[in-house]
């Protein structure tokens, strides 16, 4: 059997230190049938001069265009048969992309796999131990026959991903691209994995206000407005049975705290303690993951952090769902892009080693 050629896409905006220890780790890659594609995304920090160094092609794009467009002129100036998107702030091991080629050869019937975070983040601080092991926890909790796809460490055979359209270029920010595109496969008859061994380290230093951001605006709101448009509501990792129910939970308080409040006007106390209650079970459904953290060893701080982000969340995002469906995303006509055309200055050749 012919081994599979890797093409490597990282779109890199202003992340320079990041991408020199993903490169380095790429190149410490027991697997060498590969080629490394960094769409520099009109970045103004040194990342073109550190892809460069590292890289086999350099695409520098004339101005800003977000990753879902950086992404697409990468996999056009591809060559290899399977496509492997990568963000610049994650760390390989050395035999990802071993794994990742075996899970195609494998199963001739996949057309696309991705993996995880692992359970040790690379960076310290309080916030982004708590995302990147929650990440981890719901990925090595999930089915493994996906309905969607990630694009931090996902891979799709180049054939299909050029069949499908690529991802969405009118997601202009980092947002669910990938989910996107996941849903256009599964819509296609494609088959996507979910490879729980695939674990990678992510090095992103996560604020408190950037997780929220990042996990209601940028992935929560526009996900809904997806399962709005397609009419799909897949319970994958995106949504579990467990989190459909808190939904039903926390109406069910609501309407029964306004109930009370409605029937008996000068009981508002009793009113606001029905609601109240109702707001403090809300983590008993993150429970898993609290045994989770427990099991590796997690502080005490960490563990009631997670229920109140798991609160704060989900009660936020519900509401925020509710209030903008309307604005759902119109499923254009078509998704293509021209794998000949790119909209970058300038190619950088380096031939790589192999």
């Amino acid at each position: 059997m012919r081994i599979p050629i890797i093409s490597i896409v990282i779109p890199a905006y202003n992340d320079a230190n990041h991408l020199r220890k993903y490169l380095l780790s790429v190149s410490r890659s027991t697997y060498t049938d590969y080629e490394c594609i960094v769409v520099d995304d009109a970045a103004t920090d040194e990342a073109v001069a550190v892809a460069k160094e590292f890289a086999g092609k350099v695409l520098e794009l004339n101005r800003n265009r977000g990753p879902s467009f950086a992404r697409n002129e990468g996999a056009g100036a591809a060559s290899g048969d399977i496509l492997f998107f990568i963000d610049a702030d994650i760390e390989i091991y050395g035999d990802t992309l071993s794994k990742i080629a075996l899970s195609f050869d494998n199963r001739l019937d996949i057309d696309a796999v991705f993996g995880s975070y692992d359970d040790r983040p690379g960076h310290l601080s309080f916030i982004a131990q708590y995302k990147n092991l929650f990440h981890h926890y719901v990925h090595q909790n999930s089915n493994v026959n996906a309905n969607t796809f990630w694009a931090a460490c996902g891979a799709v055979r180049r054939e299909v991903f050029l069949e499908v359209g690529g991802f969405d270029e009118r997601y202009v920010k980092p947002a669910i691209e990938d989910i996107e595109l996941g849903s256009r496969l599964i819509q296609s008859d494609y088959k996507i994995l979910l490879q729980k061994h695939i674990q990678v380290k992510h090095l992103k230093r996560w604020t408190f206000w950037g997780l929220f951001k990042a996990d209601v605006f940028n992935r929560g709101v526009p996900w809904t407005q997806l399962m709005l448009r397609d009419k799909v509501f897949p319970n994958d990792l995106n949504l579990r049975s467990s989190q459909r129910f808190c939904v039903a939970w926390i109406y069910l308080t609501i309407f029964a705290s306004f109930f009370v409040l409605l029937l008996f006007p000068e009981s508002y106390l009793l009113s606001l303690l029905i609601l109240l209650i109702g707001i403090i079970l809300i983590p008993l459904f993150n429970t898993p993951f609290i045994v989770f953290l427990l099991k590796i060893g997690a502080s005490a701080s960490l563990l009631v952090f997670s229920r109140c982000t798991y609160s704060t969340f989900l009660l936020r995002s519900e509401f925020h769902h509710r209030s903008i469906y309307t604005n759902s995303l119109q499923q254009p006509d078509k998704y293509k892009f021209d794998p000949e055309g790119f909209d970058s200055q300038k190619i950088t050749n380096k031939t790589h080693e192999q």
